[in-house]
């Protein structure tokens, strides 16, 4: 990891809560280690709302950690806890990220039917037996809160979303 990658990650742990920072940290570092890069995103005011990490060779962006605020023009907002977005279409995953992908889809973010870009790559079927597909082109799943006890699935993902993307 490059001393510019450190201090990224560095300046995004030192938004965060102290509790949050080692759960991030190890996110972080992983994501650097398959070979995705910090990119801060700033907002108009020059805070940084969060940090993304991307691999330019492949153009896809596989987390973004968000410091847990929210920004409406000049005034931050504490929200507590801070955030997490991630790419995982390609990964098997459990119950308590399923349910994620369910939350994004009851806030709008869905396919109106399956699209050439997505093939319907997140897909929730409703115990009445409806389905519904979330577009996974368009932006990443928001799996926050986490815990300790996500770090092992969440960095299984992101290695099974990065070979996807490799192949």
């Amino acid at each position: 990891m490059t001393d510019t990658q450190k201090k990224k990650i560095k300046e995004m742990l030192d938004t965060l809560p102290e509790v949050e920072k080692d759960i991030y940290r190890e996110i972080a570092e992983y994501a650097v280690e398959l070979g995705y890069l910090p990119c801060k995103i700033k907002n108009a005011h020059g805070e940084i709302v969060a940090v993304a990490f991307s691999k330019s060779k492949i153009n896809r962006r596989l987390i973004k950690i968000t410091p847990p605020y929210t920004t409406t023009g000049k005034d931050l907002t504490k929200t507590g806890k801070a955030g997490l977005g991630i790419a995982f279409f390609a990964a098997e995953y459990s119950d308590y990220f399923h349910d994620k992908v369910c939350k994004d889809i009851e806030k709008g973010i869905i396919c109106g039917s399956i699209c050439e870009n997505c093939a319907g790559k997140y897909k929730y079927v409703y115990p009445d037996g409806s389905t519904a597909f979330r577009c996974s082109i368009h932006s990443l799943v928001d799996v926050s809160p986490i815990g300790t006890e996500h770090i092992g699935e969440i960095k299984k993902m992101m290695k099974m979303q990065n070979d996807f993307w490799l192949k």
